[in-house]
């Protein structure tokens, strides 16, 4: 899977913008290319905004246009998500420490308490299926020990098996996620 470092302001700019978040959320939900028309009523906003935003995503790398049809004379694009992980840029400590910190953290926060948010949902309205094999949510809280070479063995194994269900196949659903691991240090301070 290709990652998408976000190392300048102006890229950090163009894809903290909430609408393109909700764009991108929504065209990957979507499973199928999908026409800035289509974009615009899923999402309540002028079909001229989705292609503003579209283009500013396909900028970045994050969107392409998939194939173009004819359609009562007038040719339509589709655009679809690319299978991308975006990083914001590098080692987080250096990160947090430039111009667009705030940006940063901000992004990262709002990220995490989206998947939270839709998690919540989900609770509340109940699975939506039924028997114990039924697909369920979870939040897991902890801490591992491991030496740098396990640390380094499980990120990579959490890396491969997300690119490995980043795109829709048969059978399968989209999940939501949001994976938080560091290193603590000061070892056993409360």
């Amino acid at each position: 899977m290709d990652t998408i470092i976000l190392s300048g302001k102006r890229e950090l700019a163009i894809y903290i913008n909430p609408q393109r978040q909700r764009l991108l959320r929504c065209m990957e939900l979507a499973q199928t290319p999908q026409t800035p028309k289509r974009l615009a009523e899923k999402m309540d906003i002028s079909p001229s905004a989705v292609q503003h935003h579209l283009k500013m995503l396909m900028e970045l790398g994050l969107v392409e246009v998939s194939h173009t049809e004819r359609i009562h004379g007038i040719t339509a694009s589709y655009y679809r998500a690319l299978p991308k992980t975006v990083s914001i840029g590098g080692p987080l400590g250096s990160l947090l420490q430039d111009e667009s910190a705030a940006q940063r953290l901000a992004l990262m926060q709002h990220s995490v308490s989206a998947v939270f948010e839709g998690f919540s949902a989900y609770c509340k309205g109940g699975a939506g299926h039924a028997g114990e094999d039924a697909p369920h949510g979870d939040v897991l809280t902890g801490i591992l020990h491991l030496a740098p070479e396990e640390a380094k063995e499980l990120y990579g194994m959490i890396r491969a098996y997300l690119d490995a269900h980043q795109t829709f196949g048969a059978g399968s659903e989209p999940w939501e996620y949001a994976l938080i691991a560091y290193p603590v240090r000061g070892g056993t301070d409360a």
